[in-house]
């Protein structure tokens, strides 16, 4: 009897193509039949190999991160640890007038931080790592669509939350000869031609509407704006200037085709505690370190030093233990298929993160970094209060100041996460805002700012960054209840198909017509994802369309040989 089967290629999956098909034969015997009491056989090795790669549930993840900022804000302080170590600027009207003024240097805000200032706090070098800022290793558990949010534009602020879907201003727009009403979106749409949306704003009855196109005629408008025909309407509902929300339909027929909308939130999976970092050797970004050197003239206690700006490293980031990822579910009650290198500022040395109300970080999405200052970010707006916990502790060297500082979360702590958007009907999740951060400088420490302000200029950085361990296909499953077996937990019933509706993940190995897949080295039960980060600090009001765009989300993974 045949040991084979051939199953013809483009039976794999739905999109698969049609290949021919081929056997190799190995004249090498590799398998026999296990006789019962016989504990001596031959087995197949390669496939005992994948059948336990596959299986495996132990990960042991890599990242590189190269680390990106601009040291930006000049600042003053009178507490003299701070003032004999920083990067001056106009240093002699300083040493005439007394007031020191320069940038903290760079290792406030590296990830290793040297041995400095030993006069400030005790130094501990295992501890290097951990003083300016706290890695943890996350996953999305749960959505959370009542999370209020709020735009701003010219002026306006509108709150919703986030289960309303995508904020939109009318404004006015041409397309032709066709009378259009254009919507302007404050994130992308996800939107394509044809698609249909179920508005917040109603005109008489009717609160859904189709789309009629993309874009206007400002660069790359195709992901924020969209339009629909102008077949008469009249009244205000669409004046210019409104505001609302829409829902994406891409079957007004089928709502089960509607999209649902929330902030995804992040449990805690391990923290600085369980991982390692290191710095790569003989590496660097492409971005140079400013030095300078400070003449013992001109500085106030009359030392020479070298100091520096900015710096270009790189840094791997690994765990001291294999992560288990078994017998846990992501927000959408699937296997976890992707996990995340959550990066929080700590501010160990007590430059940042002063509280106002209970919160030393703000908090928010990609939408809320605007090029005037947002007052999303002020002080007395509790929304944007982080749920970080703070410590502090006091120390007085020329001025006695109480300085700052954000706690490690533990494992199974929660954090926010990103805006996104779900289809039931579709079985697919889209990032629509990154969760974002920003820290302060405190300004008891250091005074950045003439006129006092509860809403002071800081950095904006990402926190999560995605490494995927698992690809769902491209293809919709489905299945008839009672006539198939094996239907996953998640699988959404549709009551309009009658039958469920989900997406295998991929094999790992497995590639999809549009190179969707994952593939990573497998060794002593453990697999060993890799992912390559890059860390953006983000100055206030610098050009932020194009400080993230396109980015990195891509893996330059390890070569991976036939032995492994």
């Amino acid at each position: 009897m045949s040991d084979f089967t051939i199953v013809p290629s483009y039976l794999e999956f739905k999109s698969a193509p049609k290949i021919a098909s081929q056997i190799s034969l190995d004249l090498n015997q590799t398998q026999k039949e296990l006789i019962q009491f016989v504990r001596n056989a031959n087995i197949n090795l390669a496939q005992l190999y994948d059948d336990e790669k596959q299986t495996s549930f132990r990960y042991r993840p890599t990242f590189k991160v190269d680390f990106i900022y601009d040291n930006t804000y000049i600042g003053t302080t009178e507490y003299l640890p701070f003032q004999y170590n920083l990067y001056y600027v106009e240093a002699t009207q300083s040493k005439l007038s007394g007031i020191w003024k320069g940038y903290p240097q760079n290792y406030e805000f590296d990830f290793f931080r040297p041995r400095v200032m030993e006069d400030h706090f005790m130094y501990k070098p295992q501890s290097a790592f951990t003083y300016n800022w706290t890695y943890y290793l996350t996953y999305p558990f749960e959505n959370n669509p009542d999370q209020e949010m709020e735009v701003t534009y010219s002026g306006n602020t509108v709150k919703f939350l986030a289960s309303d879907g995508i904020p939109f201003v009318i404004t006015q727009g041409t397309q032709g000869s066709a009378n259009i009403i254009t919507f302007n979106c404050f994130v992308p749409h996800g939107l394509t031609e044809n698609d249909y949306v179920e508005l917040s704003l109603l005109y008489g009855t009717q609160n859904v509407f189709s789309v009629l196109s993309l874009g206007n005629d400002a660069y790359r408008s195709s992901a924020t704006v969209f339009n629909i025909l102008n077949v008469g309407y009249t009244g205000n509902t669409f004046d210019v200037g409104n505001f609302g929300t829409f829902k994406k339909i891409v079957d007004p027929e089928n709502l089960e085709t509607k999209s649902k909308y929330y902030v995804r939130k992040h449990k805690v999976l391990a923290n600085e505690n369980d991982i390692e970092m290191t710095k790569i050797g003989f590496e660097v970004n492409p971005f140079k370190n400013e030095k300078q050197f400070e003449f013992s003239s001109i500085t106030p206690n009359n030392l020479n030093r070298i100091s520096q700006k900015t710096s270009s490293y790189s840094y791997g980031i690994t765990l001291k233990n294999d992560l288990i990822l078994s017998g846990i579910s992501d927000n959408q009650k699937r296997e976890v298929s992707e996990i995340f290198l959550s990066v929080v500022n700590k501010g160990y040395s007590g430059y940042f993160n002063k509280p106002f109300g209970g919160s030393g970080l703000k908090q928010g999405w990609f939408f809320n970094i605007t090029k005037e200052t947002n007052f999303w970010w002020d002080d007395f707006n509790s929304l944007s209060d982080s749920n970080i916990p703070y410590s502090s502790y006091t120390q007085t060297n020329g001025s006695t100041e109480t300085f700052y500082y954000n706690q490690v979360l533990q494992p199974g702590d929660v954090l926010y996460g990103d805006f996104c958007e779900w289809n039931d009907y579709y079985q697919y999740e889209r990032v629509i805002s990154e969760y974002i951060q920003k820290l302060k400088f405190n300004q008891d420490i250091f005074v950045t700012t003439a006129t006092p302000t509860t809403n002071v200029p800081g950095y904006y950085y990402p926190v999560h960054h995605s490494m995927p361990i698992k690809v769902f296909s491209n293809y919709i499953e489905t299945g008839i209840a009672d006539q198939v077996i094996n239907v996953p937990n998640n699988a959404f019933y549709s009551q309009a198909d009658q039958e469920f509706r989900w997406r295998e993940p991929y094999s790992i190995g497995e590639f999809d017509n549009d190179d969707r897949g994952v593939n990573y080295p497998y060794l002593n039960n453990a697999l060993y994802p890799y992912q390559y980060v890059v860390f953006k600090l983000i100055p206030e009001g610098s050009n932020y369309q194009n400080i993230l765009q396109g980015y990195p989300n891509v893996s330059y993974q390890p070569l991976i040989d036939d032995c492994e």
